[in-house]
């Protein structure tokens, strides 16, 4: 699943649909922006990559990776790592220190920046014709800002956190299905995006199942677990059937979208036989 959101993403499928597109100014660039932008986030992953197993505790690499998580600093493994390798070149461990410091922190306020405006504006089209006031941008901004906050206050958000993937790439199954869709009614080769979609839906399905009775075993076989990990881990749980839920909701339409594309597509001569 770690490895799909990078490759097929939801998220990125979401975020293209609504925030990407305003960007272009012809259909034309989508693929150079597109294609430019996952390659960056490439060139950063196999960076992050790097500095984590390599970079860390200099020639200790993944062994000074495991002790630093084990040790619960997880933020400081690519400001470290980071460092570590740009004194290769000659340049001071305390700036590059600073300088993976100071990146990471801006990586993390743009992610939550931008979390929070997509908030706002999905909050806004599923709402928005019932609750009229999600319209309003300053209305769906505290709103967001107000359920972030609360996740991050309560701890929640690390419960919920292991869905992360799984919810995203039920997002991608929907994102390679609705252009399976749109490539079958335009009369083009659609298996490119459809096969995709079966094995992502049925990844997203067993990931979902099996998170959510991992978590929920471990509330009904840990004696004396914590308030907050039994509340969180059921949360978690529910959410998790949740999605499955949403996951076969999603499965039937898919093949009466299918059914009805292929009956649609066969001549009238085809349908009486």
């Amino acid at each position: 699943m770690t490895i799909a959101c990078g490759a097929v993403s939801g998220w990125h499928s979401l975020v293209s649909s609504s925030g990407t597109a305003r960007q272009l100014e012809n259909e034309t660039d989508a693929l150079y922006v597109g294609g430019g932008a996952m390659f960056l986030e490439m060139f950063l992953a196999t960076l992050s990559l790097l500095t984590a197993v390599v970079g860390v505790g200099a020639t200790k690499g993944f062994v000074g990776y495991v002790g630093m998580i084990a040790a619960g600093k997880n933020a400081g493994v690519f400001a470290v790592g980071l460092s570590e390798m740009m004194a290769k070149i000659g340049v001071p461990t305390s700036f590059g220190l600073s300088y993976g410091s100071v990146f990471l922190t801006l990586m993390g306020l743009t992610i939550m920046y931008l979390v929070v405006r997509f908030m706002r504006v999905a909050s806004a089209e599923f709402m928005g014709d019932k609750v009229p006031l999600f319209k309003n941008t300053t209305f769906g901004t505290i709103v967001a800002l107000l359920l972030s906050a609360l996740l991050i206050y309560t701890g929640f958000w690390a419960r919920i956190w292991v869905l992360f993937g799984s919810a995203n790439q039920l997002m991608a199954a929907l994102a390679l299905l609705l252009v399976s869709l749109w490539l079958m009614s335009n009369g083009k080769n659609y298996l490119w995006t459809f096969i995709p979609f079966i094995f992502m839906f049925a990844t997203t399905v067993a990931a979902l199942l099996i998170t959510a009775y991992n978590v929920i075993n471990q509330v009904l076989t840990t004696p004396n677990l914590p308030i907050d990990k039994v509340v969180g881990n059921w949360l978690a749980g529910l959410i998790a059937i949740y999605l499955v839920i949403a996951a076969v909701i999603l499965a039937v339409d898919a093949l009466k979208a299918l059914t009805a594309m292929r009956a649609k597509a066969l001549p009238a001569s085809g349908k009486a036989k």
